[in-house]
C-alpha cells in the first residue's frame, strides 16, 4: 500500500505575479501540467489551503513588518525591501495562503491523518527574516510552520533540512539560539552565492550552540561530492538529534540545469538525499516529515524534480 502523502496545491499561488522574474507563476503551471500527464501519482490528493493568521505569521515576524508587506502591496509598489523581491498587487495574500498551506501541511501530518506531504508553494519562504523580505521570500513559510510545531502541538526536537542551493538565513536566524530546533543547510559556498551567509563556523549561538549546521560546498560539487557530505556529516547529526518531526526547504536549485548557481546535480542526488530523510523520519519521528518547496528555476529540472520527490513520499515506508 502506497502512504498517504498529502499534494499541497491552491492556484491562489498563480496570482503571485512577479513578470519576467525567475521566481515566477510559470514554474508551478509547468509542474502542475506534468503531473496531470503523470499516471504514478494518479492516486495523489491535491489539497487546497487556508490563509494563514496574523497571529500566527507573528510567531517568526514582527508586525510592523507584516504590515509594512500588506501596505506596500496595496500602494502598487514593484519590489519591497529589495529589487529582488518582486511584488503585485495579490503578493501579500498569496503569501498569506502559501504559509497556511504549510501550516495545514504539518498539522495534518501531527494529527495522523497524513502520513507526509508536500507543498508546492510559492512565494518561498527561507531567506525571509523577522523584518525583512529578501531573495524572492516575504513570510518565511517553515520557520512558521516549526514554531507552531513547538507551540501548539507540543513538540520538543523539530529538525528543519534546508537543501536550497542558497542558504536558508531567515530560517537559521529565526532559531539560532535555540536548541529546540535544529536547523541544518547544504549549499552553495556564500563567498560565490547568494546571500553570503551560512558559513561552517555559524553552528548557533548561546542555548542553541550546536543546533545549526552549515555545509557549504563549492561551485561545480556533484552529486557525488553532496551525497558523501550528506552521509558523512548531515546525517549522522540528525541521527544524534533525535528528532520528532522533520521538515525539508526543498530547493532544486542545486541541479545542474538550474540558471541561478553553479552546481552538477541530477536527479539521482536528490532522490537519494530525500530517500535518507525518509528513513530518518521513519527512524525515529514516525515518518512524520513534511517537504515545501523553495528554489528552482529550470521549469524542466523542477519538475521532473518534484514529481520524483512526490513518488519517493507516497512509496511504502522504508525498512
Amino acid at each position: 500500500m502506497p502512504l498517504n502523502t498529502g499534494f499541497y496545491f491552491d492556484p491562489i499561488y498563480l496570482q503571485h505575479d512577479t513578470g519576467s522574474h525567475p521566481e515566477n507563476a510559470g514554474r508551478l503551471k509547468y509542474l502542475m501540467n506534468a503531473l496531470a500527464e503523470n499516471t504514478d501519482l494518479e492516486t495523489l490528493e491535491t489539497m487546497k489551503c487556508h490563509k494563514a493568521e496574523i497571529r500566527e505569521i507573528e510567531r517568526i515576524h514582527d508586525l510592523d513588518y507584516i504590515r509594512s508587506v500588506e501596505e506596500a502591496c496595496n500602494s502598487g509598489a514593484a519590489y519591497l525591501d529589495t529589487q529582488d523581491c518582486v511584488i503585485s498587487p495579490q503578493t501579500y495574500e498569496v503569501a498569506l495562503h502559501a504559509t497556511g498551506t504549510v501550516l495545514d501541511a504539518v498539522n495534518q501530518v501531527a494529527d495522523n491523518k497524513l502520513d507526509n506531504a508536500f507543498c508546492a508553494v510559492r512565494p518561498p519562504g527561507h531567506h525571509a527574516e523577522n523584518d525583512r523580505a529578501m531573495g524572492f521570500c516575504y513570510f518565511n513559510n517553515v520557520a512558521i510552520a516549526a514554531e507552531f510545531l513547538i507551540k501548539e502541538r507540543g513538540y520538543e526536537r523539530v529538525l528543519i533540512f534546508d537543501f536550497d542551493v542558497h542558504h536558508g538565513n531567515g530560517t537559521q536566524h529565526s532559531f539560532e539560539g535555540r536548541s529546540d530546533v535544529f536547523y541544518a543547510s547544504i549549499h552553495q559556498d556564500p563567498r560565490t552565492c547568494y546571500p553570503g551567509t551560512g558559513y561552517a563556523n555559524e553552528k548557533g549561538v548561546g542555548g542553541g550552540s550546536g543546533y545549526t549546521l552549515n555545509c557549504p560546498m563549492a561551485p561545480g560539487s556533484t552529486d557525488e561530492d553532496y551525497l558523501d557530505v550528506f552521509s558523512s556529516r548531515i546525517l549522522p547529526a540528525f541521527q544524534n538529534y533525535l528528532p520528532d518531526f522533520v521538515i525539508l526547504s526543498a530547493g532544486f536549485d542545486a541541479h545542474r540545469d538550474d540558471p541561478l548557481a553553479q552546481q552538477l546535480l541530477t536527479l539521482k542526488g536528490f532522490d537519494e538525499i530525500l530517500n535518507g530523510m525518509k528513513k530518518l523520519a521513519h527512524q525515529h519521528s514516525k515518518g512524520r516529515l513534511v517537504s515545501v518547496l523553495e528554489g528552482g528555476y529550470d521549469y524542466q529540472a523542477l519538475s521532473d524534480c518534484v514529481l520524483s520527490h512526490l513518488k519517493i513520499l507516497h512509496q511504502n515506508p522504508i525498512d
